[in-house]
């Protein structure tokens, strides 16, 4: 066998060993239904000109299933120039639980989301945090059912945040974006190496954000404060972060409304590839010079067709697999019959919006 055909070979082998490990860690998320929780929460959200999607977040927010005296609700409004602010205002003075704060653009060491959320957990008066955005809506349920994965050995607890259900071509492809984010987040952390997370739903403990640094250490960062946040707790210890996938937990969130905004979104979202920790950026780029082995490699070397037509039916059969349990478990069998043309599209996609992610050029919301 000549050294191409080895190296093909190689890089497929490490790419279906990926898959299967893929789906050992879905097979380990477990949903614990007999599970309660009485701990003290706080809550933060951080928001900016939000006045057209806020107050279905904040309607979310008055029906959790929680009491009140063990939960606290923190929102920042990072100097809207709508009416955000007086929309939050007239919730905050309901509920004695409820918090306003308001900052003012100003020289800081931090800026936007960043030093709002951090804001907010500096004032917050408990050890756990969770954090959501401003277009969402929790579930009732979602701090008693989430928070029970806290235990003496768990410091952060990775949640599912599906969009809402549109129709068009567009969103179905976000949709099948979005489960791939959960299968990307939810698998490694099983794995004891969480490689992802959502600040639209996320949990820590305070004391170990402080101890970190917090967002101050991230301030190199335009994007991706979630999932940096998430690689500094899992080197503090990788086996400390877990996933809850309970469909009582799913936080939903509003897509893009726009081609345009969908478009600066997925530019946002992967302009962090290279900017993670080590190993991550190894495991990307591996996966990234098998698709282009895989792609490219038959127009160049016919030689190795035999071997690629044989890898090819083994890797959709895998990819399937992944794909049909990670819908089941999140909830999303609409997307099962669009499985197989997604698994051949999705990665053009993925490395398109990657190219001009690295490259940085997106827009951030006025």
């Amino acid at each position: 066998m000549d050294i191409i055909s080895l190296l093909f070979i190689t890089f497929s082998v490490f790419y279906i060993s990926v898959i299967l490990w893929v789906i050992i860690g879905l097979s380990r998320l477990r949903i614990k239904y007999d599970m309660e929780s009485n701990k003290k929460i706080s809550i933060v959200i951080a928001a900016r000109n939000e006045e057209k999607r806020i107050r279905p977040t904040l309607r979310s927010l008055e029906k959790i299933n929680y009491p009140r005296e063990n939960f606290e609700v923190i929102i920042v409004d990072d100097d809207s120039s709508d009416n955000t602010v007086n929309i939050i205002e007239a919730f905050t003075q309901k509920y004695n639980h409820w918090k306003l704060i308001r900052l003012k653009r100003e020289a800081s060491e931090l800026r936007g989301k960043k030093r709002a959320l951090n804001e907010a957990i500096n004032q917050s008066r408990y050890d756990i945090i969770f954090t959501t955005d401003a277009d969402c809506m929790v579930p009732p349920n979602w701090l008693n059912k989430m928070s029970a994965y806290f235990n003496d050995k768990v410091d952060m607890v990775i949640g599912h945040s599906p969009l809402i259900s549109h129709k068009g071509l567009w969103y179905k492809i976000l949709e099948f974006d979005n489960l791939f984010s959960a299968i990307s987040g939810s698998a490694p952390a099983k794995m004891g190496f969480a490689l992802s997370s959502v600040g639209r739903n996320l949990a820590y403990r305070k004391s170990i954000y402080e101890s970190i640094g917090g967002f101050k250490s991230l301030k190199k960062f335009r994007s991706g404060d979630d999932v940096h946040l998430t690689e500094r707790f899992r080197a503090k210890n990788n086996k400390a972060i877990d996933y809850c996938a309970d469909p009582d937990t799913f936080v939903m969130t509003i897509p893009p409304s726009t081609k345009k905004d969908i478009f600066h979104q997925q530019i946002r979202k992967n302009s962090k590839t290279l900017k993670k920790s080590w190993p991550t950026v190894f495991f990307s780029i591996g996966l990234f010079i098998f698709y282009m082995l895989f792609l490219t490699l038959p127009f160049f070397y016919p030689k190795i067709l035999s071997i690629w037509f044989g890898v090819i039916i083994f890797k959709f059969v895998v990819e399937f697999i992944a794909i049909y349990y990670a819908a089941l478990i999140f909830r999303k069998k609409q997307l099962i019959p669009y499985i197989f043309p997604l698994q051949i599209f999705y990665p053009l996609y993925l490395l398109f919006f990657s190219f001009f992610g690295v490259l940085q050029l997106y827009e951030w919301k006025k």
